[in-house]
């Protein structure tokens, strides 16, 4: 595989995440533009181009499409790699134990498996999985990795929600309520905090932006979780804000918080 090829499939990789992340689909034209570069891909090298196709597919929300192509690229080449491209296809679709299934048969194989694990422990927080966080945290300390300060911040923040009462369901919804607010607002890489006084959970994202549009932001937030009907959300508090410093964490009381996710009402 060329530099150009690998290139090409690296920066299809990025787009294809953000759709993963923001649990949203291309339109049309992005859809046509990308497939045009996996076709460059799948000229230089067959599996490759097939496990981009299968990308391409689970953000078109095609399950079908993206496993045929995936079982092409599995097929061609044994590297595990391409079992991890499928993997992240079933994230993006939403099969959460299938993704962790597929990771788990690959990971002794893999020459990085903690770049690869770290990568869905974002995935995973991000998108409001806090349950898969903590399980690939546990992988990531049976392989005895050196975890990076903003993985294990992310771990940190899962567990706090995990000791919490509110129910587990509710998060994927919550992320994806708060996704769809920064998208439609155009806000890059927010800043969280999550903190737990007592049994009430609060969720913070700190955002670079006027007062109009955090003030609009806060109420579609709240008129959003509002509709959570089926949960109740009354030791929960959410927020958007432009201010405010992140208390400073000591990486023991971390470890002590991560390691103890006992609800703190049991």
């Amino acid at each position: 595989m060329s530099k150009g090829t690998s290139a090409i499939f690296e920066n299809l990789l990025d787009q294809l995440s953000v759709y993963a992340l923001n649990e949203t689909h291309p339109d049309a034209f992005t859809v046509t533009r990308m497939k045009k570069a996996a076709k460059k891909i799948i000229n230089a090298d067959l599996a490759l181009g097939a496990s981009a196709y299968g990308l391409i597919a689970a953000t078109e929300g095609n399950l079908e499409e993206s496993e045929k192509q995936h079982a092409i690229a599995i097929k061609l080449s044994r590297k595990p790699y391409y079992v991890c491209y499928r993997a992240l296809s079933m994230r993006t679709l939403g099969k959460h134990a299938e993704s962790y299934r597929l990771m788990q048969s690959i990971m002794k194989l893999m020459p990085d498996p903690i770049g690869l694990i770290n990568s869905e422990i974002a995935l995973a927080f991000d998108t409001g999985h806090h349950q898969d966080v903590k399980i690939y945290y546990d992988e990531l300390i049976r392989i005895k990795a050196n975890i990076p300060t903003e993985i294990l911040v992310r771990i940190y923040f899962s567990s706090l929600i995990l000791k919490s009462n509110i129910d587990i369901n509710v998060f994927p919804l919550i992320a994806f309520l708060f996704n769809s607010l920064q998208k439609n607002h155009h806000i890059n890489y927010p800043g969280t905090l999550v903190e737990l006084i007592g049994d009430h959970l609060f969720f913070w994202l700190k955002i670079i932006t006027d007062e109009n549009t955090l003030t609009l932001m806060n109420e579609q937030l709240a008129n959003g979780l509002a509709l959570l009907t089926p949960f109740n959300l009354d030791n929960f508090h959410a927020g958007f804000r432009t201010e405010g410093e992140s208390p400073a964490m000591q990486i023991e009381e971390i470890y002590k918080v991560i390691n103890d996710t006992t609800p703190t009402n049991a």
